[in-house]
């Protein structure tokens, strides 16, 4: 009786000391993110901030870009000084068409030293709209040179309604190369052996089982490639909202296409 008394004074002992310290613990509050109201009224200056929070929010552009000191992705050009050297990119281009070619038409042009899979960000899964991709450039244009993009300014990619695709159509299977593309796994990974952010997945279908494959997209830091940091793969298809959005039929779809590699 006396052994178990000691017990019950000592777990209430240690259960006060515990919350005692959880009242010295900082309590972070993690509220939704708030709606974005684009206005067409806006100024350029207004622009600026909003495509700023696109950037880092809803494009995932950081994703694999870096801006300066800011953003971990490497799997694309920094873009910390894009809004001094945009104009010089592509010759005759301006750097608003630029800028807006490289969300629309992002493989147009590739930056020597890069590889293409940037995908159009107008479409899903990212999905931003010609406003938003309008304050993006404003945003684009200040770091290292002058905003001149209005909400006016007129883009020649605006009004192009995304295309059904395999992996979206009502009536047609999931095209697993459609899959591939559509959540941006070809932006870390290649098929043909080049180096990425990401392994190259050239011959995956004779190094791994269909069991690994599927291991290694549901939990992509159980194992490791040698080189290759941790919780880069999970934050891209995250933010791509693969694990929210794909369906059981794409992700077969997906898993048959990588076995045929």
């Amino acid at each position: 009786m006396k052994h178990a008394l000691q017990i019950f004074g000592f777990t209430i002992l240690v259960s006060a000391f515990y919350w005692y310290v959880s009242l010295w613990v900082p309590q972070k509050r993690t509220d939704p993110p708030e709606d974005i109201v684009i206005s067409a009224s806006l100024t350029t200056d207004e622009m600026i901030p909003i495509g700023e929070e696109i950037v880092a929010g809803k494009g995932t552009c950081l994703t694999c870009h870096t801006m300066g000191e800011s953003g971990t992705g490497l799997r694309f050009p920094d873009l910390g000084n894009i809004g001094a050297i945009a104009s010089e990119r592509v010759a005759g281009q301006s750097d608003v068409d630029y800028l807006a070619e490289s969300m629309y038409d992002p493989n147009a042009y590739v930056v020597e030293g890069f590889v293409a899979g940037m995908p159009n960000v107008s479409r899903p899964p990212v999905a931003l709209t010609d406003q938003e991709i309008l304050t993006v450039i404003a945003y684009l244009q200040s770091l290292g040179g002058t905003p001149t993009v209005t909400m006016d300014t007129p883009l020649q990619w605006q009004g192009q309604a995304p295309a059904p695709t395999a992996a979206t159509a009502p009536d047609a299977p999931p095209d697993g190369a459609t899959v591939f593309t559509t959540y941006a796994c070809n932006t870390c990974h290649s098929l043909d052996g080049a180096a990425g952010a990401g392994p190259t997945l050239q011959g995956i279908g004779s190094r791994q089982t269909r069991e690994e494959v599927t291991a290694s997209i549901r939990e992509p830091d159980a194992i490791l490639v040698e080189g290759f940091a941790p919780g880069v793969m999970a934050a891209t298809l995250n933010a791509f909202g693969f694990y929210d959005n794909v369906t059981d039929a794409e992700f077969e779809a997906l898993l048959d296409y990588l076995m045929e590699q």
